[in-house]
């Protein structure tokens, strides 16, 4: 993995095997937890989440873009995340219609809270063990989410990922909840080691113009 710095946000990027600038390919955004904070990236290199990701790659043939946030949390950083993210969608062998978007814990809440502001820039979303504003789920209709939370998390009630994934179907979304009974605040483990979340990660494109058309259909011309 390569590390760069965007205005002050460092990062880490990982390009598949055999990777051509000629083509496009799909990108996978994964935002860290609070555990992977540091004076460097070390500790995000070696989180068990980037290694389950880095070992996909080649297979599933996608980049990988992994913001370090270094202090604080990712609200503190999010207006140089979306620059970032923006600056990405833009190059050539980005297929900006196939950008996902996943992070766990602290990163779960910057999944959460990244969606909600520009959902039309993603494919599909996975937030684990995060949370959000309910209100602003009305976003989130026309993007496919699934949410993961272990029941026995102590760090972080499972409840905010159900008031998440409850108030987006109430809007007429799609959130999928899984709930692990088992596990505790560590549930990133069994869901980027499990290939049937990489199946459905990768089984949706974006469709921006919809987002577009639901937007305009509650603009008011006087």
């Amino acid at each position: 993995m390569e590390e760069r710095v965007f205005e002050g946000l460092e990062y880490l990027i990982s390009y598949p095997k055999g990777f051509q600038e000629d083509k496009e390919y799909p990108l996978v955004i994964f935002l860290h937890g609070a555990g992977a904070r540091g004076k460097t990236m070390e500790r995000l290199r070696k989180t068990s989440s980037v290694q389950n990701l880095l070992k996909r790659q080649d297979t599933r043939g996608y980049i990988l873009l992994a913001p370090f946030c270094k202090r604080g949390d990712w609200n503190e950083w999010m207006a140089m995340l979306i620059r970032l993210v923006e600056v990405y969608r833009e190059i050539p062998y980005i297929d900006e219609t196939r950008i996902h978007l996943t992070g766990n814990s602290m990163g779960g809440y910057g999944t959460w809270t990244l969606a909600t502001l520009y959902p039309y820039w993603f494919a599909s979303v996975m937030p684990i063990c995060g949370g959000g504003i309910s209100g602003f789920a009305k976003n989130l209709v026309g993007l496919p989410i699934r949410a993961f939370h272990g029941l026995r998390d102590k760090n972080i009630d499972p409840i905010e990922s159900l008031q998440m994934a409850k108030a987006v179907n109430l809007f007429g979304g799609h959130a999928e909840l899984i709930l692990f009974p088992e596990l505790e605040h560590n549930c990133w483990d069994a869901v980027y080691s499990d290939e049937k979340n990489y199946d459905w990660l990768f089984s949706f494109t974006a469709r921006p113009d919809e987002f577009v058309i639901e937007e305009l259909s509650g603009a008011y011309y006087g």
